[in-house]
Order: C-alpha cells, then structure tokens, then sequence
C-alpha cells in the first residue's frame, strides 16, 4: 500500500537516461511504499538575451505543455504496468529544471536525477542539472548513469567522514541497506599527517599505528546508533589513508547504491563544489546519492 504523504521525485523528460532514471525511480517507491511524482520542467529560449521579453505566443507555451504532459502520462502508464500498486503522479511545470525540481522536493524522502544526456528541445540539461539539484536539493538526490538497469545484489556503500557532518548519509545508507537486505560498507579515510620540514615516511613523531586505531574509534561511534537500530544490517567497516574518491569508487563498482554527505570533512572537503562530486557521479559504477548535512533525526 501507498504512503500517500510519503513521495520521491523523479526528473524526467523523453532522453534514455532520463526514462532510466524514472524506472530507477519507480523500482525505489515501490521498494519504500511511497508515491512516486514524475516532474518535467520546460522554457522556451529567450529572445535577444532578455528572459522577461519574449514575442512566443500563448498557445506554443500551451501546445508544448500539452505534449509534455502527453509523454509524462505515458511514461507513468509504462512505469505503473511494471508496478501496478504504485501511486504515480505527474507534473509539468514552466521553470529551469534546476529551479523545479528543488522547489518540488521540499518534503520528498529522494529526488532522483539522470545524468549523461542533453534535451535541448525541453530545456533540460540533465547532465549539468544533476550536479546543480545536488548542490542544492533539500532532499537527498539520486543520479543515475544512463544505461543503468537497477543491480539488485550487492552492498551499499556509505562515505563516512570524522566529523559528523555525514551523519544524514549514514542515516540513508543503513536505511537503503535495510529495505534492499544488504550488507553496509562504511568507507572512512583520513589524510596521513606530516610536521612540517620532515619526510612523511621519517616523521617519528607520528605513529600510523596510534591513528589508525583513532580513526577505526571514530568510526565506530558514528556506526554505532544507527547499527542499534538497524540490526537487520551487517556491516563492514573500510578504513584507509589517502584520498577518498579512489576507495569509494573501489568499493561502488559491486555495490547498489554509492551514498556520500555534502560538505563534509577530511577526504571529504567540497564534495559537491569540486571535483570530487564530479568523480563519484561521472565515475561510479553504482547510482550515487548525496545526501545534505542536516544531522537525522
């Protein structure tokens, strides 16, 4: 049964990525019980480089949110043949998809997004889209790789950072994890320290061995509540130094969900402004969702 007041959003336009994202989508509320809203955002281009002027008439505006709200109800009625208890709603809005879609998960429990392909005609870039809903969704925000099909074994992997600030993603993961019946990889990496002036291999005044067993001690107690209360979840602790790209991607390529915090810290610093963003979405293997910083409750 449907959870009426619980919904995800999906982004969706005629692109195959966009359509993979949708039934991406539709395979997660299901998974969840909520309701599943389709949301396609179009503009028309502006004319001599002034938004607010414009000689189109009303009835193209009409016409195109005529055939846009053609193509949602058939991907809708596509997507409910393969989830015939799923509740599905459809909207068209006149806006940047980058604006809509946040203004539209204000309340959901995920936006999912496709990233790789390019509609002009509607106005949706998903590619740039993705990373810009990302930057600034209030919900968590699901990119999905065009070609992506739903793997439906292996674990989900959560980055976890050292000082809190991935306590919203961790949340999401050991929830995610639960629903599918998979086991959680809770990645953590710290960067090696080095006194100035010495040799990062002839510092005595570090000792790998100290930090490592404060990094695992860190670790640990950012598990340790939500593995009290999701006991259904075995877990598997990753520790290591160095960058945190690399080892999440190791980790992702077996994985069902690849999930990370915004604005976190350590190997974990811009996620979402700089290129580490840009690496886990262009390059997982796994869908990757991004979680904001605001503590769970």
């Amino acid at each position: 049964m449907t959870i009426a007041n619980e919904f995800i959003v999906v982004g969706v336009d005629e692109s195959d990525v966009a359509l993979d994202a949708a039934r991406w989508a539709a395979d997660e509320a299901s998974r969840r019980h909520c309701e599943l809203r389709l949301v396609h955002a179009f503009t028309l281009p502006a004319i001599a480089g002034y938004p607010e002027f414009t000689t189109y008439s009303d009835d193209l505006q009409s016409g195109l949110r005529h055939d846009c709200e053609k193509m949602l109800r058939r991907v809708a009625a596509d997507l409910q043949g393969e989830h015939p208890d799923l509740g599905i709603v459809t909207k068209v809005i006149y806006e940047r998809a980058s604006v809509a879609l946040p203004a539209e998960s204000a309340r959901a429990l995920l936006t999912v997004v496709g990233s790789g392909d390019e509609n002009r005609v509607y106005g949706v870039l998903l590619g740039s889209v993705a990373l810009a809903v990302a930057s600034t969704n209030p919900a968590p925000v699901a990119v999905i790789h065009r070609g992506h099909h739903g793997r439906t074994s292996g674990p989900v992997v959560v980055g976890v950072d050292g000082a809190g600030t991935s306590e919203g993603a961790i949340a999401f993961a050991f929830q995610a994890a639960s629903f599918r019946g998979a086991e959680l990889v809770a990645v953590h990496t710290w960067h090696d320290v080095v006194v100035p002036g010495t040799h990062r291999f002839q510092n005595p005044l570090v000792d790998p061995a100290r930090i490592e067993q404060e990094e695992r001690e860190v670790l640990s107690e950012r598990l340790a509540g939500w593995a009290d209360k999701y006991p259904d979840v075995p877990v598997r602790q990753v520790l290591t130094s160095g960058r945190a790209v690399p080892r999440l991607l190791q980790e992702a390529e077996q994985a069902q969900l690849l999930v990370v915090g915004s604005h976190g810290r350590g190997g974990f610093t811009g996620m979402l402004l700089g290129s580490t963003s840009h690496s886990l979405i262009l390059h997982s293997q796994a869908p990757v969702v991004v979680v904001r910083s605001a503590p769970a409750e």
